[in-house]
């Protein structure tokens, strides 16, 4: 069984992080990914972690703040915009289709606590099981605001359900989508030309995947893992 750091080492990834939201759900002047703990910017976390995995390609997604994350980040990363609003499908289109790289990692911009470990830990589960497509998932005792992972009585994944769309049943879920995706460019990319806004937010999400590959009966697997902080 190839080790954890072979695992990342032997194919070639493009890291995502989507930081094109305008933090409404927090009602912040200043997007979330800006705010800072312990006086470093939120999204300069998920920024060295992606250095820290040391692969060739990171690219950041951004939107209306381009000016003020290219300030904090420079040109230590790509830039793609997303220069209309439309959910997180359309912003992980954006930062895909100028990837270079076969295999995709997508990061949310405010996840400063996500550990190196978490991740590497995603990429063997995934060469693990086979998988096309494996996301991160997480047990919350109050999980209100997060996509809930649907699952069948075998535990298999199947689908990913926002709050705002889930029924009163799924919202009593506490198994929760965590935001972090991996899986092969060209399936990824396929799906997401496939997904509609027929939502009540009118946007294109980036879960609405899940049930996208599982129609076209390609593996969609979660790992989920224990520490609701990260």
């Amino acid at each position: 069984m190839p080790t954890e750091k072979q695992s990342i080492s032997n194919k070639k990834l493009s890291i995502i992080i989507l930081a094109a939201g305008e933090g409404k759900r927090m009602h912040l002047k200043t997007p979330k990914i800006l705010q800072k703990i312990s006086g470093k910017p939120i999204i300069l976390f998920v920024v060295e972690l992606a250095e820290n995995i040391k692969t060739d390609e990171t690219i950041i997604v951004v939107g209306k703040n381009a000016k003020e994350i290219k300030t904090v980040i420079g040109n230590r990363v790509k830039y793609a915009v997303q220069s209309v609003p439309r959910g997180t499908g359309d912003a992980s289109k954006k930062g895909i289709e100028i990837s270079t790289n076969n295999n995709v990692l997508i990061l949310c911009g405010d996840v400063p606590l996500l550990q190196k470990d978490t991740i590497l830990k995603l990429l063997q589960y995934h060469n693990k099981t086979k998988a096309d497509l494996t996301f991160l998932s997480c047990h919350m005792k109050n999980p209100f605001g997060y996509g809930r992972i649907i699952r069948d009585e075998n535990k298999n994944v199947l689908g990913i359900v926002e709050q705002t769309d889930a029924t009163i049943e799924e919202q009593k879920i506490k198994e929760m989508n965590a935001g972090v995706y991996y899986g092969k460019k060209t399936l990824i990319l396929s799906a997401l030309n496939k997904i509609t806004k027929q939502n009540r937010q009118g946007e294109y999400y980036l879960t609405d995947v899940v049930g996208e590959m599982l129609k076209k009966r390609e593996k969609v697997v979660a790992l989920k893992i224990h520490n609701e902080k990260e």
